[in-house]
């Protein structure tokens, strides 16, 4: 039996970093920490806002295999040494048969802010972990911007990390996704209203909403993904897309490069130089556990 009230804080990470969340999930000693960074500098960031809350880190939970979400985990294991770095079975899978190919392309990018080996996580003997009597409860197989996400239900909270089923105020990452698995990702996200939890917490968000404790990443990702569809249907060339998208987001600052690095893949003739350079050769970046590439073949 849980004692006190569990408690939990959402951390946003740097723009180069994807924009992307660590939630940590807490009582009056322990601490459970949900995903970490993919650069280092992000995550002595984030070690850093830990160590001043003073909770015992006994484990970091990563959701899935994209390294925005664990290539930071070795910044916080150096300052909780202790905690124990874990993930479902078919995620830790998924992680060793993609941890060498991204370590080269984005230590390439990157360089010193990326790390040059990954610490795996262990596997999970049941899907759940325990903070002071408080239960988190993970499940895997949801589709998101990669296969496999995991998600975290906390029924004492009534809260759910979708991880990166769903964004919130922020550009979709959509270059590893298809029509048809886009089709199987709006029904994963649909299902996170199964919880019918209080708040859900997005896997990529802007500072701006970054403290909004509702479900509303939930329509927003089905939203964006009917804009984006849209907008892909029209466009003819690497500018339209772009253009197509800021149009209907002129606001949206975080993860822009993505949509422009979606443009470069799918029209490669027509892209204008400003649009960054992608971090590697077509067909040999953001490969999925397999080892391709699962996203729209180019249409030009």
């Amino acid at each position: 039996m849980a004692d006190k009230p569990l408690e939990y804080q959402v951390f946003m990470h740097s723009y180069a970093g994807f924009n992307s969340t660590s939630t940590l999930f807490y009582g009056e000693r322990d601490a459970v920490l949900i995903d970490a960074t993919q650069l280092l500098s992000d995550g002595h960031r984030l070690a850093a806002d830990l160590i001043e809350m003073g909770k015992n880190l006994t484990h970091i939970y990563v959701s899935h295999f994209h390294p925005d979400h664990h290539f930071g985990v070795e910044v916080i294991k150096a300052a909780f040494p202790r905690a124990r770095v874990v993930a479902l079975p078919s995620v830790v899978k998924d992680i060793v048969f993609t941890t060498t190919d991204k370590v080269d392309m984005w230590g390439e990018f990157f360089g010193r802010n990326e790390p040059e080996t990954v610490t795996f996580p262990m596997p999970l003997d049941e899907p759940r972990l325990e903070v002071e009597g408080h239960v988190l409860e993970f499940s895997d197989d949801w589709e998101g911007d990669s296969e496999n996400n995991s998600v975290v239900w906390v029924p004492s909270l009534s809260v759910a990390c979708a991880t990166d089923v769903a964004y919130l105020d922020c550009h979709i990452w959509m270059i590893e996704s298809n029509a048809a698995r886009r089709k199987k990702w709006r029904e994963s996200i649909k299902k996170l209203r199964d919880f019918n939890a209080e708040v859900v917490v997005p896997g990529h968000v802007s500072a701006e909403t970054l403290a909004l404790r509702d479900t509303s990443c939930i329509d927003w990702s089905l939203r964006y993904l009917d804009v984006y569809e849209e907008v892909l249907a029209k466009a003819k060339t690497g500018t339209e897309l772009w253009e197509g998208m800021e149009k209907a987001y002129p606001r949206l600052k975080g993860m822009d490069f993505g949509v422009q690095w979606a443009a470069r893949l799918l029209f490669p003739k027509s892209c204008p130089d400003w649009f960054p350079p992608l971090p590697g050769e077509p067909g040999t970046i953001f490969l999925d556990p397999k080892g391709v590439f699962i996203g729209d073949p180019p249409r030009e």
